[in-house]
């Protein structure tokens, strides 16, 4: 899956170099080596922006995301309801309330949802761009007239675009992760990136206990004006994200080959409907997302493709984890949510998530390999009758 796959001795040689130096120090504020510093400095280059702040996860990088922005108590953001369930945990844990709202035909968040899910409590919409880019125009629109902070949480959508501009880029602040299944791979791993400056210092320092981070102060003598967690990335895990960060054009440009060659086979096919893009030259090529008849018809198409010897990714096998409508053990903690029948809340989003099919599109993915897939498809398409 994406950086996962390309794992090997340029990670190991960065590690390497790391430890062979005088002094080491797996800490960032502390003396030696600052590989994490460089993983930075060249991330926020490659984005084309001023700040970037590496962490330990993708949740940690929404979650100081969110305090950087300003989140906290009582403020209500909305978000999709279709997402890994990331961003809700935390702006659950700021003490903000997770507003989901339905998706739209590009599987992202519907803006004229949006517009009717604003209050007069809401501080940021969390945009979730899943491999593509939402309507982020309409999305811009509505968060500048009504003085709300848009949020990009592009876990899933590194090096995708929208109108020429990097996803994570649109909005106030944008959110990265590196764990197995994204476009880069450090194991774990997360980054936010940002132009704006107090957003910046303020998620530094909430990934940091606080720490403030004073030019000339030994860390012992950092002031804080908030309080924060550990959420720190370690050198090693830096080191990593350098040498993958080297092969991210190739990553990128080989599993957008890879896709198009598979959706220029099965496009004919009357029994599927391939997802429509806001931008789809700027889509990410390591996903496919297709829809068909029925839920019933999602589950067969799904078991057919296993006899055949390939998975799905995240639809149908893994809803439970991207689906609000069955998140009852963390939404039924607020009085909006608990007794409703949450499936009610969003069926627009269920009905559409339940008879689609996701596929992971590997980069290292061999021609033989690629025609067996696509093979897989049709047949699974006309089984449907």
């Amino acid at each position: 899956m994406a950086g996962a796959e390309l794992i090997g001795k340029e990670e190991l040689a960065e590690i390497v170099e790391l430890f062979s130096q005088e002094k080491v120090n797996l800490y960032r504020y502390g003396g030696g080596n600052y590989k994490t510093r460089e993983f930075e400095e060249k991330f926020a280059g490659w984005m084309g922006v001023r700040y970037a702040h590496a962490v330990s996860s993708g949740t940690a990088a929404i979650h100081c995301a969110l305090a950087g922005a300003g989140v906290g108590p009582g403020d209500e953001v909305i978000t999709t309801a279709w997402t890994f369930i990331a961003p809700i945990e935390a702006i659950s844990a700021l003490g903000a309330v997770p507003v989901p709202v339905e998706i739209d035909e590009t599987y992202h968040l519907d803006p004229l949802a949006v517009q009717q899910a604003i209050t007069e409590k809401t501080k940021a919409v969390v945009v979730v761009p899943m491999w593509a880019a939402p309507k982020m125009k309409e999305l811009q629109d509505i968060c500048t007239r009504r003085g709300i902070i848009l949020i990009e949480d592009a876990a899933q959508a590194l090096g995708a675009s929208y109108d020429g501009r990097k996803l994570g880029t649109l909005g106030s602040v944008g959110a990265f992760s590196f764990d197995a299944g994204k476009t880069l791979h450090t194991g774990e791993g997360g980054v936010i990136v940002t132009n704006d400056r107090e957003i910046y210092l303020r998620a530094a320092e909430f990934s940091d206990h606080g720490h403030m981070h004073l030019e000339g102060l030994p860390r012992g003598k950092d002031p804080r004006r908030a309080k924060g967690l550990n959420l720190r990335m370690s050198e090693v895990t830096a080191a990593i994200g350098l040498a993958q960060l080297a092969k991210i054009d190739t990553i990128l440009s080989a599993a957008k080959e890879n896709k198009k060659r598979i959706k220029d086979a099965i496009r004919h096919l009357p029994n599927i409907t391939l997802r429509p893009f806001a931008d789809e030259g700027g889509s990410q090529g390591d996903t496919l997302i297709f829809s068909v008849r029925d839920r019933a018809a999602a589950l067969e198409f799904e078991a057919h493709l296993g006899r055949n010897g390939f998975g799905t990714k995240i639809l149908p096998e893994a809803l439970d984890w991207h689906y609000a409508g069955v998140w009852g053990h963390l939404l039924n903690a607020y009085d909006r949510y608990r007794d409703r029948d949450l499936e009610a809340l969003w069926p627009k989003t269920g009905e559409l998530l339940r008879r689609s099919i996701c596929l992971n599109i590997p980069v290292l993915m061999d021609e033989g390999t690629t025609e067996q897939l696509i093979a897989s498809i049709i047949s699974a398409a006309e089984a449907m009758g």
